[in-house]
């Protein structure tokens, strides 16, 4: 059955601000505009097509927010790793090159 705008975001547990942000920002259901009125009604479809590209969203963002975790991860051993007494650039300088044996 189609649900108004107010049915709808009762039922997503959604403010209707957030709901205004989301359809300005392209993210809202698709609305059924009854001709001659002012009417909206959003359909079942519509809430489980809205709902199908919400979940892929989130999946995406956690992927992102994945791949962002794990590059603060890497900066941060990073980091620690350079700070080490054995590390590469703290390894004391030979005053003199050691001599090389010549082959017999």
């Amino acid at each position: 059955m189609d649900k108004t705008v107010p049915e709808w975001c009762k039922a997503r547990h959604l403010s209707r601000s957030t709901y205004h942000k989301l359809k300005n920002l392209g993210r809202g259901p698709k609305e059924l505009e009854i001709p001659g009125t002012r009417i909206k009604r959003i359909t079942p479809e519509a809430d489980a097509e809205w709902e199908a590209r919400m979940a892929e969203l989130a999946r995406g963002e956690a992927a992102r927010l994945e791949a962002e975790r794990r590059r603060e991860l890497a900066t941060i051993a990073g980091q620690i790793a350079a700070e080490s007494p054995r590390h590469v650039s703290r390894r004391g300088v030979r005053s003199t090159p050691t001599p090389r044996r010549r082959r017999p």
